[in-house]
């Protein structure tokens, strides 16, 4: 059981004094501060990607996902249909150089396609 003299300590109040101000302040900002870089942490992966028509004979429609490989540097050449268009991949992994474009679950983004041919 509880002595009343030490109830005391329990329902001793706050002071509010300058340094206690302080130290109640830093530790809210040291929260704050938590908090707002937790934010930046939970970056959400890069999905739209440029992807080039290697196969325009077979599928000439850009609109057609069968056609298309990865590539990260520029392989277009001037004269064609089509060379290039950017593709939202969604959940599927990244792309490496060569990769063909998932058929399912894969959208063209609009007004994207690049005239022009694969070398």
């Amino acid at each position: 059981m509880l002595q009343p003299e030490k109830m005391w300590l329990i329902l001793k109040p706050i002071k509010f004094n300058m340094k206690n101000i302080k130290k109640m302040g830093f530790a809210l900002l040291l929260g704050l501060f938590a908090f707002g870089f937790s934010a930046f942490k939970s970056k959400q992966p890069k999905t739209v990607y440029f992807y080039y028509k290697v196969d325009p004979i077979n599928y000439p429609n850009a609109n057609d996902p069968l056609g298309y490989k990865y590539y990260d540097e520029d392989r277009c050449e001037s004269g064609g249909a089509l060379c290039i268009a950017q593709w939202d991949i969604g959940t599927h992994p990244i792309p490496k150089n060569g990769d063909s474009l998932p058929v399912i679950g894969v959208t063209l983004q609009a007004n994207t396609a690049v005239a022009g041919h694969f070398e």
